[in-house]
C-alpha cells in the first residue's frame, strides 16, 4: 500500500507580527517551519505504516526551494522518500494550480491508494487542498479524521461529530485530510536527522517534468488587496482595593445602561 504525505512549509508564525493600526503584517524573521497539519499528515500516515510493514510513506510536497529541508525532515520522521515540486512558475499558484500540479506529480509517482493531508494548512487556513485533490484525481475523501486504519482495499475513519464521533468506511483510493491535536508528530532520532541530510535523496522535479502546460498554470483567483477589521476596544481597567474597584465597576456599567440603578 502507497500513502502519500502531503508537506507544505510555511512561514514560522512566530516571526510575524500584524499592525492593525497600519493594515499591515510584518515578517520580522523570515524563517520556515513544517506546517502543523503537515506534521499531522505525516504522523498519521506513519502510524499507518506501522500497522502494516508493506505500507510505504512518501512525503511530497509543492514549494518554494527551501522546502527541500521540509521533506528532509519528514524522512527524519520515518517517511520512506520525498519529492519536491517547484518551480519559479508555481510562485504564485493559487490552490487551483496547486492542486493542477499535486495531481500531476501524484500520477507521476504512480497513483497512490491512500493520501493523507491537514485539515487546514498553517498560513492559509483554506482547507480546500485535500478535498480538491481528490477531486482531479477521482479519489475518496473524507475530512477530519482522528482515527484511522486500512483493512482489505477499505480505509476505516473515525471522525467527530458534534460532541460524539462517527465511523466511516471509504474505497481506496482515498484522500483524508486530519487535524494537528489529534496526531501529535512523533520526535525524529537524532541520526535520522543527521542521515537525512547526509544519505538520503529528495527528488526534484518542476513544471516541465510534470508536463504542465500554460493553462495549468493560470490561477483562477488573483489577489486585489487586503483589508483589516477595525482594532478591537480593550475594556477600562479599575485599579485599587476591591471595595473601591467593585464600586467603580458597578459605577461604569450603570452609565452604560448594563444594570438598574
Amino acid at each position: 500500500m502507497k500513502i502519500i504525505a502531503l508537506v507544505k512549509q510555511i512561514l514560522d508564525p512566530a516571526g510575524i507580527s500584524v499592525r492593525r493600526d497600519k493594515e499591515r503584517v510584518f515578517i520580522n524573521k523570515e524563517e520556515y517551519i513544517v506546517g502543523p497539519g503537515s506534521k499531522a499528515a505525516i504522523e498519521a500516515a506513519l502510524r499507518l505504516r506501522c500497522d502494516g510493514d508493506e505500507h510505504t510513506v512518501v512525503a511530497l510536497s509543492l514549494g518554494l526551494p527551501q522546502a527541500e529541508d521540509a521533506l528532509r525532515e519528514a524522512l527524519a520522521m520515518g517517511c520512506d522518500s520525498a519529492t519536491l515540486v517547484t518551480d519559479k512558475a508555481l510562485k504564485d499558484a493559487d490552490t487551483a494550480v496547486a492542486v493542477r500540479a499535486l495531481a500531476a506529480a501524484v500520477n507521476k509517482l504512480g497513483g497512490a491508494d491512500l493520501i493523507v493531508a491537514g485539515r487546514a494548512s498553517g498560513d492559509t487556513g483554506a482547507g480546500q487542498v485535500g478535498p480538491r485533490l481528490a477531486e482531479a484525481l477521482g479519489y475518496t475523501w473524507v475530512t477530519d479524521a482522528c482515527a484511522l486504519a486500512a483493512q482489505d482495499g477499505a480505509l476505516q475513519v473515525t471522525r467527530r461529530w458534534g460532541e460524539g464521533f462517527t465511523a466511516l468506511e471509504a474505497p481506496l483510493p482515498a484522500v483524508v485530510t486530519v487535524a494537528p491535536e489529534v496526531f501529535p508528530p512523533r520526535f525524529p532520532h537524532g541520526a535520522r536527522i543527521m542521515n537525512a541530510y547526509r544519505e538520503w535523496e529528495v527528488t526534484t522535479w518542476n513544471v516541465a517534468d510534470l508536463e504542465l502546460s500554460e493553462e495549468d498554470l493560470k490561477p483562477v483567483l488573483s489577489m486585489r488587496g487586503e483589508s483589516f477589521p477595525p482594532p478591537v476596544e480593550i475594556g477600562e481597567v479599575f485599579r485599587g482595593d476591591p471595595s473601591t474597584v467593585a464600586g467603580d465597576a458597578v459605577v461604569a456599567l450603570r452609565l452604560q445602561k448594563l444594570i438598574g440603578a
